[in-house]
């Protein structure tokens, strides 16, 4: 087993660009790393982005930062409640 995983995806995170994120999310789960997303660069985060982190953060290895207001937003809209143990930082 290898190190933890982190994920920086940058611009838009929409459904044009969700395969390569869900291919990526995939190895590092398929590894049994653990797996940090950074969200601090993203632009337009739409619903298929959302469901996708949504039902990757019920892995306890994985873990959001630096979640904009904006999605954290997008998120309660979506009636999420965070995991135990799953922080938004």
């Amino acid at each position: 087993m290898t190190g933890p995983m982190h994920l920086t995806p940058s611009g838009d995170l929409t459904i044009f660009e969700i395969c390569d994120f869900k291919a990526q999310l995939q190895t590092g789960l398929k590894q049994g790393q653990g797996i940090t997303v950074d969200l601090g660069e993203t632009g337009i985060v739409d619903a298929s982005a959302l469901q996708l982190l949504i039902a990757v953060c019920r892995h306890e290895s994985v873990h959001l930062i630096n979640v904009p207001a904006r999605v954290t937003e997008r998120f309660a809209q979506m009636g999420w409640t965070q995991p135990k143990g799953q922080g938004l930082t």
